[in-house]
């Protein structure tokens, strides 16, 4: 299987998260659950219900997480419960601190725990403690990790990026990987909870040094064989040479539609997201809550979906059809319709469905219109005239029709995925189209890389 084959895979996989704690033997200066940690662990009968659920709904995966999840007085038992119910594969996110004890890792694995991401932010203890803030942890969260790995776990590191640890990032994968872990998830940090309100000053870094500490530690992948690395929330335009590695878009599902209310209420009554104001800058959500308060605010929506597909089937027969050489003709006739890039909300469909770049440049120069979807520098919109795809969802100059509910938000997600997430690099700030330039599709930025934007100035 290959590298993309083995993401996407992991991407669908049915999987069931369930929290047993809202408490941590931890204080990381970063925290963004604090606001749900009362100190109290989830009683056993909702734990279980959780997981019968999961099961019920397909999930094969169970992911046992927190607060830190260790702590809960019957984490063993649930465990040997996650296995009993059927799932296929346990894994716990956690600290690592309590698997430091040889009995409870051991006993851990009998009961069936197949995998542990351990949430490891340095590779000193200095720099460790003084990010979790507990003396002694690093060497216990260590002992921890090795007991796992000696027992036949899979195991990986999460590491949350900031401004203390990110100068040190490529060494921090590298005293990893010496010991035996193979999986890293490198997370964007978010403007919640105890980072943003108390240490925002002394952990958030500006976006052109945190691309600059990635690319340095990313390389490890050409270096390294079998490293696997993913990233958590983190925006594209961070990830410029290695694109590869940006999170699949349905992640926005997992954030929109579980815990969080916010786009509920949203879509349910025109409430704002009461989160709105000073962490917008810094959250990887933004575009997603733009294009979704823009909905709310327009007043009605069209139904969704309603022969789409078949439509945009046939319109991506035409638009590949032309790039593969029409004559003069044929294009100026297609050209007369309106041309659209071919868009997907699965990343290997598009890639399937768009065009070879070389046939697409091709075919631009012979055409005086320019293509929707596409930003200015490669052949798309003139400057002012912004083109967000046909999203059935309110369009400025669509007629305005059943109010938007609640119920409205996947077909929404979906519809924001396929055709509303553009991106653009952090080199297209210096851009004279900037303001109107809504950016290249997601899918399109991670099959041609961001170096296929051209800044004009």
């Amino acid at each position: 299987m290959g590298d993309l084959d083995a993401r996407q895979a992991a991407v669908t996989e049915k999987r069931q998260w369930v929290r047993l704690t809202r408490a941590c033997n931890n204080h990381c200066l970063f925290c963004h659950d604090v606001g749900a940690h009362d100190g109290q662990v989830v009683p056993d009968d909702e734990v279980l219900a959780r997981l019968q659920a999961g099961r019920a709904d397909g999930a094969s995966r169970a992911i046992l997480s927190g607060g830190e999840p260790t702590i809960h007085p019957r984490f063993l038992d649930l465990v040997g419960a996650a296995r009993d119910m059927g799932y296929t594969w346990i894994q716990c996110v956690s600290n690592g601190r309590m698997f430091a004890y040889d009995t409870f890792a051991t006993r851990a694995m009998e009961n069936g725990l197949n995998e542990a991401t351990l949430s490891m932010h340095g590779h000193t203890a200095e720099l460790f403690e003084r990010l979790v803030g507990i003396p002694g942890s690093f060497r216990q969260s260590l002992r921890g990790l090795t007991n796992l790995l000696r027992l036949g776990a899979v195991v990986s590191v999460d590491v949350v990026l900031n401004r203390q640890n990110l100068p040190h990032l490529r060494e921090i994968l590298q005293f990893y990987i010496a010991l035996g872990v193979m999986e890293f998830d490198l997370l964007h940090l978010v403007p919640f909870g105890r980072g943003f309100d108390e240490h925002r000053d002394t952990l958030f870094e500006d976006p052109v040094a945190v691309a600059r500490e990635l690319s340095r530690a990313l390389s490890l992948v050409d270096e390294v064989p079998g490293l696997f690395l993913w990233t958590n929330r983190m925006p594209i335009e961070l990830l410029e040479g290695h694109e590869n590695l940006f999170q699949d878009p349905h992640k926005i599902y997992d954030e929109v539609l579980g815990e969080r209310t916010a786009f509920k209420e949203l879509f349910a009554d025109g409430t704002d997201p009461e989160c709105l104001g000073e962490r917008c800058p810094w959250c990887f959500l933004r575009p997603f809550c733009d294009a979704a308060r823009a909905a709310a605010a327009a007043g009605g929506a069209g139904p969704p979906g309603g022969g789409e597909a078949t439509a945009a089937t046939e319109a991506d027969r035409a638009f590949c059809a032309a790039a593969r050489g029409w004559t003069d003709a044929e294009l100026r006739a297609a050209a007369a319709n309106g041309l659209r890039m071919p868009l997907r909300e699965d990343y290997r469909e598009a890639v399937a469905a768009m065009p070879d770049r070389g046939d697409l440049q091709a075919m631009r120069a012979r055409l005086d219109a320019p293509i929707d979807d596409l930003p200015p520098c490669l052949g798309g919109p003139l400057p002012g005239a912004v083109c967000f795809g046909a999203l059935p969802f309110r369009t400025p100059d669509a007629p305005a029709g059943r109010p938007l509910t609640a119920d409205d938000l996947p077909a929404f997600v979906s519809d924001f995925i396929r055709t509303g997430y553009r991106v653009k690099s952090l080199r297209c700030r210096a851009c004279r189209h900037d303001g109107t330039c809504p950016g290249l599709h997601v899918h399109l930025a991670r099959h041609w890389g961001l170096r296929a934007l051209t800044p004009e100035n």
